[in-house]
């Protein structure tokens, strides 16, 4: 049986599903995870260079940005599952190569990637040439858990990925402030409070104004027109989206009464983060649980085009508040800044991360 996995990742919504799948197949199998994603070198393209140009801390953030926020996603899903996992990102070109070689390198049994197969216009760079290059290349087990366009339910598959990508958005977030508050309890260190109002401000506009209203007027919607079965789950469900947002509500007051000379103000912030976590965890393993396997046994391929649709054309909810910024920008951000601070003590020559 194999013990470690190497789970090549790219940043579309069949990485996100290739991440539930390997998560399911290391948690039956009682293995651990690499998660692994290389990126083309941003430098070599004109709008890469022209940024490195103009800004070059600019061009360093958005060159990791990418890989922070597959990866950050990817570690969340895996620690909600109670899977040991680690993560890697590397700059590549030839990225079947990277692959390989990273499988070595942590001493992988086994190579698991997703191929998103000959259809046209997908975005991400793990497409059938560098799968099959891949399959060519390696000399240990790959396995191959879906080609995208072979599969039956790959239009359920793809949406239902976007949903659980941003399920490990808000994990990864989640995770993040328990982060801190643990930091912030070491001998002679202080809350980092601006990243944390960060994060909180990322957990009251996205899953507040987007994430949830989309389950609830689409999603939901249409898992109600096709049965009756989960009637109660779904308003459980309802009831938990409003909990959420009065509970991300109580950490910003926290946040806004903290004192770093009081240790009571930060157990106050420590336990309005526990709180919120908690909520969030038993919410978002319902509907994985529930929800997500009644949707493909009772939705449509219609169905499924309208909920990809809802989840790929999010407004930016804070653009009032700081314009320009999108939401992946923002994740991006804070993600970035979760494994700056993840991988204090750990060497960064391949920006590397191992998480229990």
């Amino acid at each position: 049986m194999y013990r470690h996995l190497l789970v090549a990742l790219d940043d579309s919504p069949l990485g996100d599903a290739t991440v539930t799948r390997s998560v399911e197949f290391a948690r039956s199998a009682g293995a651990r995870i690499t998660f692994f994603h290389a990126a083309p070198d941003l430098a070599a393209t004109g709008e890469g260079a022209l940024l490195y140009t103009l800004d070059q801390e600019a061009f360093a953030q958005e060159a990791a940005g990418a890989a922070s926020a597959v990866l950050v996603k990817a570690a969340a899903a895996a620690g909600a599952a109670g899977v040991s996992c680690g993560t890697e990102s590397r700059t590549s070109d030839q990225p079947a190569q990277a692959i390989v070689e990273a499988a070595h390198r942590h001493g992988c049994d086994l190579v698991f990637v997703s191929a998103h197969g000959r259809a046209p216009g997908l975005r991400g760079w793990l497409r059938h040439s560098v799968t099959q290059h891949l399959l060519q290349l390696a000399d240990l087990p790959v396995l191959v858990s879906a080609v995208e366009s072979n599969d039956a339910c790959a239009p359920a598959a793809r949406a239902l990925g976007i949903v659980a990508g941003e399920h490990r958005a808000i994990a990864a977030v989640l995770q993040g402030l328990q982060h801190l508050v643990r930091a912030a309890r070491l001998p002679g260190q202080q809350l980092d409070v601006g990243l944390a109002a960060e994060m909180v401000r990322y957990l009251r506009e996205f899953p507040g104004t987007q994430h949830h209203p989309k389950e609830e007027t689409v999603l939901f919607r249409l898992l109600r027109q096709r049965t009756h079965e989960l009637d109660h789950v779904l308003l459980e469900l309802e009831r938990q989206h409003g909990q959420e947002q009065r509970r991300v509500q109580a950490l910003a007051d926290a946040l806004s009464r903290y004192d770093s000379s009081e240790a009571a103000s930060l157990e106050a912030v420590g336990d309005a983060v526990q709180q919120l976590a908690g909520t969030v965890w038993e919410h978002m393993g319902m509907e994985e649980a529930l929800v997500f396997p009644a949707t493909r046994r009772y939705l449509s391929e219609g169905d499924w085009s309208e909920v990809a649709q809802a989840f790929t054309t999010h407004d930016d909810p804070l653009r009032e508040l700081q314009p320009g910024l999108p939401l992946e920008r923002l994740f991006r951000h804070v993600a970035a800044a979760l494994l700056r601070k993840d991988m204090a003590g750990v060497a960064p020559a391949a920006a590397s991360a191992t998480h229990a």
